[in-house]
């Protein structure tokens, strides 16, 4: 059983997301806001991460999964979001510096529970 720490300030998308990853046997801890996330990572380090980009109308889920892989690079991040939706295509490319928003999945809004559940087994450390 892997801890995964869910990071959206969408109390819905939370709820819906820790039923599905419960359900596949993982332990759940959530956060709403980036800040809460980097002092649980600091006090708890969870084997996968799961966030949301934007978060409070800023791309600071953006800037937490910045943080997270400089200073934990092993540590899987996948990150959901509808920032496609509410980003242009310059603010898309601007985030990405040198072709590297340090995630390791990147998906688009509304994900599937499958989907979802698919990933999180796929790229926890044990997988590997």
């Amino acid at each position: 059983m892997a801890h995964i720490l869910l990071v959206d300030d969408d109390p819905a998308s939370i709820a819906r997301n820790t039923e599905a990853i419960q359900n596949d046997g993982h332990s759940v801890s959530s956060s709403s806001t980036p800040a809460d996330a980097v002092r649980f990572v600091r006090n708890e380090l969870p084997d996968l991460v799961v966030m949301e980009a934007v978060m409070g109308g800023k791309l600071s889920g953006l800037d937490l999964a910045r943080s997270l892989a400089q200073d934990h690079p092993d540590l899987p991040l996948i990150m959901l979001t509808k920032a496609d939706d509410l980003m242009s295509d310059e603010q898309l490319a601007s985030q990405d510096t040198d072709g590297w928003i340090p995630v390791r999945r990147y998906l688009e809004k509304p994900v599937m529970i499958d989907v979802l559940v698919d990933e999180i087994d796929h790229l926890l450390p044990e997988a590997e």
